[in-house]
């Protein structure tokens, strides 16, 4: 049991580490060019998974806890929407545009990657 726990606890620091690393370049290229830190830690976290620095069963299981609550993650900015209404009121619809253009788009292109990275693992393999 304590062996279970001290695994979690060290995924969970690994992936924080990751965070907070993509976080420090963050602010250090800010001047430069702003690109929110922690979609530089998963650009980090892509790399060392991509290039087997990092094994993926080092932060396995606690990345399928995330992704299984994912939604309950997303509770406290639905809860601050909700309280800011009135700000964003006069542009709900083109809010929303926004948010169904870009929604469509993401599915788009996360298809064809998907099908470009299966036809290229199926090409590889009848190699």
């Amino acid at each position: 049991m304590i062996k279970k726990v001290l695994k979690i606890a060290f995924q969970i620091l690994v992936i924080c580490a990751i965070y907070f690393a993509g976080n420090f370049i963050s602010r250090l290229i800010s001047d430069f060019i702003v690109i929110p830190g922690n979609i530089i830690g998963m650009v980090i976290l892509l790399i060392l998974l991509s290039t087997n620095a990092m094994k993926l069963s080092l932060i396995e299981e606690t990345g399928n806890f995330m992704l299984k609550y994912m939604g309950f993650f997303f509770v406290p900015l639905i809860a601050g929407l909700m309280e800011s209404y009135k700000l964003i009121a006069d542009s709900i619809v083109q809010i929303l545009i926004i948010l169904t253009v870009s929604c469509i788009l993401v599915m788009f292109v996360s298809s064809k990657v998907t099908d470009i990275l299966i036809s290229h693992m199926e090409g590889s393999t009848n190699d």
